[in-house]
């Protein structure tokens, strides 16, 4: 009879309460961040980020029981990072030209993930229990709560009428998609501001918006001369 593969435990031993404490759990998740970016997943260990961190491997069992607790917190550290981004972007729905908000928001949700290329296409590509980290979850959560907030000030500030929540859920599930493939794996041929104007035209016509004149496409490489 097979056994049943026990889940990694993926929560910290605790955390930390005094503030040398917290800039050494901070240190030690950042080094993660930085050990995960450059060698992957697999070649992570623990007595290398302690090394990068600056700390004895005691201080980093001290919070974190295995690899797993580790790598799932700097899940968590850099979704925060990336929820906060998003979250201060959604202002460019109220003070930026309507026709043009999407567009300018799309670019910034661009702009965040590119912003962490590396540690991203680690996370997303390699981590095996990334659905398990209950702070994945958790970001899904305030991503659709941060979608629903943007349309109730789009529906304000521009006069469309509100989507539903089935609606909400899955253009942010595919805008989220779509811009994570741009970051990560970008057609050969086109620029991001053009992937970013392209989903734009796509997001506003399925609310209903008039879209923002396309861009002109930018040529590559110097016109000769006399052309």
């Amino acid at each position: 009879m097979l056994r049943k593969r026990a889940q990694p435990t993926l929560a910290p031993r605790k955390l930390p309460t005094q503030a040398r404490a917290r800039r050494t759990y901070r240190a030690i998740v950042e080094a993660g961040a930085r050990v995960l970016e450059r060698q992957g997943y697999e070649a992570l260990t623990t007595n290398h980020v302690a090394d990068v961190a600056g700390v004895g491997i005691a201080s980093l069992y001290e919070y974190f029981p295995n690899k797993h607790a580790l790598v799932a917190e700097v899940v968590r550290h850099v979704l925060d990072e990336l929820l906060v981004d998003l979250g201060a972007s959604t202002q460019l729905i109220t003070t930026s030209p309507r026709e043009a908000a999407t567009r300018l928001w799309l670019g910034a949700m661009y702009a965040a993930v590119a912003k962490r290329r590396g540690v991203v296409r680690v996370i997303a590509q390699e981590v095996p229990f990334l659905w398990q980290i209950p702070a994945v979850d958790n970001a899904r959560t305030l991503l659709l709560a941060l979608a629903r907030s943007t349309r109730d000030l789009g529906v304000k500030t521009g006069g469309t009428a509100p989507l539903s929540d089935a609606m909400i859920y899955l253009l942010a599930t595919m805008t989220g998609s779509a811009v994570l493939e741009a970051v990560l794996r970008p057609p050969p041929g086109h620029s991001p501001d053009e992937l970013i104007t392209a989903l734009a035209e796509l997001v506003d016509r399925v609310a209903g918006r008039s879209p923002a004149p396309a861009r002109p496409r930018q040529r590559r490489g110097r016109a000769r001369a006399g052309a």
